[in-house]
C-alpha cells in the first residue's frame, strides 16, 4: 500500500497501521478473534496521529496571513525577511497573484519583503574582483609622488622636504638707501650639506608628480651654501620695484622634459652640474618663478613649497 494509507488485513494475524509518511511513525497491534475492541483502538490512534502530525506540518507553513501579522507586531523589514529565508521552501506558502498583492500593499507590507515573498532565494554572493596589480615598468620610477635619481638600472628616491624655515634679508641695503631697495624672504635648510649624494655631474632625473601638476610646476635650482645651513631667495618685498614671489632666474638651472608616462616625466639637464648644493623646488600658493606677477610690496611676497635637495660632491 501506498504511504498515507490505513491497512487492516483480516481476523487472523497481524493488523498493520501505516501513519502518513510526515510523522516517519509505523505502528503495529496483534489482533485475532478476541481483539476487535484493540484492532478498533489501534485504528483510532492511527488516525489521531495522522490527524496531529498533519495540523503540525500545517502549522510550519508561512502564509501571507502570517507576513501581515508580523508586520502588525511591529517587527522590521529585516527580520521578517530573516523569518522567511530560515523558513523551508516547502513551508511557503505564499499567494503572491494580484489580489495576493493587492492584500498585502493593504496590510502595509514593504516592497522588500513583498520581493523577498515572491523569490526568497537569497542574492547571490557578490563577485568582488582581485585589484589589477600595478605592473611596474623597470625602465621608469615606482609610481610615487618624488624626485627619483636614475643610478644604472637603480632609481633611487631623493627625499624631499615642506620649506618650515624662513627668514627676511636685505635689511642692512634696505636701511642705508632710506627703503629705495627691498629686503627679500630666504627659505633655509637645516645642515651645510644635503644627506642626498649624487655620483653623477650630469644625473639622470625623473619625477612622477602630484595630480593635476606637470614638470613645469618644479625648478632646479643652485642653493646658497652657509656655514650651518643652505638657502634661497624665494621672495622680495619693499623698495621702489615692490614685492614679488618665486625662485629668482639666476639660481635656476635649465632643464628639458619628457612626458614618458602617466604623471611621469624625464628630465635632461643642458650641462654638467659643478660640485655644490641643488633641489628641485615645487612652489605652492605663488609662482615658482620670481619673473612672473608681482604682489604688494608690503605683502612680503614670500612662498611655500616642497624641496628635494641633493649634493653633487667634489
Amino acid at each position: 500500500m501506498a504511504p498515507g494509507e490505513l491497512l487492516v488485513e483480516g481476523m487472523s494475524g497481524l493488523s498493520r497501521c501505516i501513519i502518513p509518511a510526515i510523522t516517519g511513525l509505523d505502528f503495529e497491534a496483534p489482533t485475532g478473534g478476541r481483539m476487535k475492541n484493540r484492532h478498533s483502538f489501534v485504528l483510532l490512534l492511527c488516525m489521531f496521529l495522522a490527524t496531529a502530525a498533519w495540523g503540525q506540518e500545517l502549522a510550519k507553513r508561512l502564509t501571507n496571513q502570517d507576513v501581515i501579522d508580523m508586520v502588525g507586531l511591529g517587527l522590521s523589514e529585516d527580520v521578517i525577511i530573516a523569518k522567511i529565508r530560515s523558513t523551508s521552501p516547502a513551508a511557503l506558502k505564499f499567494d503572491t497573484s494580484v489580489e495576493g498583492l493587492k492584500a498585502l500593499k493593504a496590510a502595509h507590507v514593504q516592497d522588500s519583503v513583498i520581493k523577498v515573498m515572491i523569490n526568497p532565494a537569497p542574492p547571490p554572493a557578490p563577485v568582488i574582483a582581485a585589484s589589477t596589480a600595478i605592473s611596474l615598468d623597470p625602465n621608469l620610477p615606482p609610481p610615487e609622488v618624488g624626485v627619483y635619481w636614475k643610478d644604472g638600472a637603480n632609481f633611487i628616491l631623493i627625499e624631499g622636504q615642506a620649506i618650515s624655515h624662513e627668514k627676511a634679508g636685505g635689511r642692512a641695503a634696505s636701511y642705508f638707501t632710506y627703503g629705495m631697495r627691498g629686503q627679500h624672504w630666504d627659505a633655509t635648510l637645516n645642515g651645510p650639506t644635503s644627506n642626498n649624494r649624487l655620483k653623477d655631474r650630469r644625473p639622470q632625473f625623473y619625477l612622477y608628480v602630484p595630480d593635476g601638476t606637470s614638470a613645469a610646476d618644479f625648478v632646479l635650482i643652485k642653493l646658497q651654501k652657509k656655514s650651518d645651513r643652505r638657502e634661497f631667495q624665494v621672495g622680495s618685498f619693499g623698495g621702489v620695484s615692490g614685492g614679488k614671489s618665486g625662485v629668482k632666474r639666476d639660481i635656476q638651472i635649465p632643464y628639458t622634459s619628457e612626458h614618458v608616462a602617466i604623471r611621469t616625466y624625464k628630465i635632461t639637464l643642458a650641462s654638467d652640474l659643478k660640485p655644490g648644493e641643488y633641489a628641485f623646488f615645487m612652489g605652492t600658493g605663488n609662482q615658482a618663478d620670481m619673473s612672473a606677477g608681482r604682489v604688494s610690496s608690503s605683502s612680503g611676497g614670500n612662498a611655500g613649497g616642497r624641496v628635494y635637495d641633493f649634493t653633487i660632491p667634489e
